[in-house]
């Protein structure tokens, strides 16, 4: 029985979407990252969670869509401290469509390279009925 997850595409995603979201941070706050190891260990890894999470649908579509939908949902979790930063003059505040293009091009990558690794392999994608 063929697999329904799509490891290349957890892997694509999540090396895509951590570079993705480190590069975004330090666009908007480029001081953050100085002596602030940790801020971006914990970027980088929630880049890579949102990106492994949307490239193992491993689908191009689905990956776009659930990319965009987890990076406005850890946006919003984080919207406070971002705000605050921004308030004390460290950065520029990220717009909307900057977020949602973060979690959605590695999505969509991701699921792009599960989607040729499947074709490529012959595996037929499982349909599950209820």
């Amino acid at each position: 029985m063929a697999s329904s997850v799509s490891w290349t595409g957890l892997a694509v995603g999540a090396l895509v979407g951590a570079a993705a979201r480190v590069g975004m941070t330090a666009l908007h706050f480029p001081g953050i990252f100085g002596e602030q190891y940790a801020v971006g260990v914990y970027v980088a890894v929630v880049g890579a969670i949102v990106g492994g999470l949307a490239g193992v649908t491993g689908r191009v579509v689905r990956g776009t869509v659930v990319g965009a939908a987890l990076s406005v949902l850890f946006f919003l979790l984080v919207l406070p401290f971002a705000g605050l930063f921004s308030f004390l003059g460290a950065g520029a505040f990220p717009a909307w469509w900057q977020m949602l293009a973060v979690g959605a091009i590695p999505g969509a990558i991701g699921g792009g390279v599960g989607q040729m690794v499947t074709k490529r392999r012959g595996d037929a994608p499982v349909v599950r009925n209820s």
